[in-house]
């Protein structure tokens, strides 16, 4: 099946592995990306070249802001005309200015259409309008999580569901582990951006209770002197350290230097956790997580972690104590890679997207992966 894929996710090439192994499986892609993308962490990004997908980069205004931009539809209904798809998958949210364009374009092409949605808040006034005639031209809908696909039911969609993460993690990129077993002191790390959603705070409180551990805070932010003067208020001296934002690349090896990940997520209004991409990069590398049961993390770590309440940093503390128990530490980590491998790799990610493929082409409307 030849595949094209309307998305900015992609001008990242790191984060291209599902489709480079849907092309393994014997598939054709072509990734339509915006040429520039201005990301808050990493400045204005340019469009990575790839010698082994199609790719095509429209300039595309208002680039940066996921329910603004838009590609400009002369350029991109000829390059679909030229590459002539079977399908298009839009990974551009259902309630943006794009999807409305994908929904034109594979109207006019006569192609089946699967959009892609993280969305796991109550749809509201302009992106719940704009989301329907999406929900209607979809001959199957993709959603990131189980929360996501219940949005997207209580927003009007009645069309059949696949759950399936939107980027996966190649474990062949990560360097072994030096011990089989946590190191002495052990290393917590966190790894994100540095606002008040992610609550590294909520790490900093749990590591001024937890004296056995060390904590590595890997990310840049608004936030960023405020948790080192916290850091500072707690006395916790050498034992954190804070590094600056790592590229996609540098992510698996930054994993293999640290003892378990952790990611106290806390609601805050209109976001709650989508995912959370380096809990799979975690459990891919044997990292046992913490994490708090903010929107998708309980069901993206399932038994490869332990969980705790939102803003709740004793029970955070307790949660990397228990952790400095060797056997469950080991059980804990041969459960994250059990669980990446069937579910979170690119080759696992392929495969449930050849699947929706499938189903889509087929009118097959039973949903998958709830």
């Amino acid at each position: 099946m030849r595949v094209a894929v309307l998305g900015h996710t992609y001008i990242v090439r790191a984060n291209r592995g599902k489709y480079r192994a849907l092309e393994r499986r014997g598939h054709q892609v072509l990734l339509c990306s915006p040429r520039l993308w201005r990301e808050t962490d990493f400045g204005l990004r340019t469009f990575e070249s790839d010698d082994r997908l199609d790719a095509a980069a429209f300039s595309c205004p208002f680039h940066g802001r996921v329910r603004r931009y838009w590609y400009p539809r002369g350029e991109l209904l000829a390059a679909l005309r030229g590459w002539r798809p079977d399908a298009l998958v839009a990974e551009t949210e259902p309630g943006g200015l794009a999807a409305l364009e994908a929904v034109w374009a594979a109207t006019r092409l006569g192609l089946p259409l699967l959009p892609f949605s993280w969305e796991n808040l109550p749809l509201t006034g302009w992106s719940r309008l704009a989301a329907l005639p999406v929900y209607r031209a979809a001959r199957r809908l993709l959603v990131g999580s189980g929360g996501a696909a219940l949005v997207a039911r209580r927003a009007g969609y009645r069309g059949p569901l696949t759950v399936i993460p939107q980027v996966g993690v190649d474990p062949a990129r990560i360097p072994p582990r030096r011990a089989a077993g946590p190191a002495s002191p052990p290393t917590v790390l966190f790894l994100g951006r540095l606002d008040r959603k992610k609550g590294a705070d909520l790490l900093l409180d749990a590591l001024a209770a937890a004296p056995a551990w060390r904590g590595l805070i890997i990310g840049d932010g608004a936030e960023r002197g405020n948790l080192e003067a916290h850091a500072a208020r707690l006395r916790l001296g050498d034992r954190v350290t804070f590094r600056a934002a790592v590229s996609h690349e540098e992510v698996p090896a930054v994993l293999t230097g640290a003892d378990a990940l952790a990611l106290p997520s806390r609601t805050v209004p209109g976001w709650a956790e989508q995912f959370g991409h380096v809990l799979a990069w975690a459990m891919a590398a044997g990292l046992p997580i913490v994490a708090s049961r903010c929107g998708a993390i309980p069901e993206v770590v399932g038994d490869a972690g332990l969980l705790c309440a939102e803003n709740a940093a004793p029970e955070l503390a307790a949660a990397l104590e228990r952790l400095t128990d060797g056997a469950t530490w080991r059980q804990l980590a041969e459960n994250g890679r059990r669980r990446a491998a069937a579910r979170f790799t690119d080759e696992a990610v392929a495969a449930r997207l050849e699947q929706a493929l499938r189903l889509a082409w087929e009118r097959n409307d039973a949903d998958f992966g709830l």
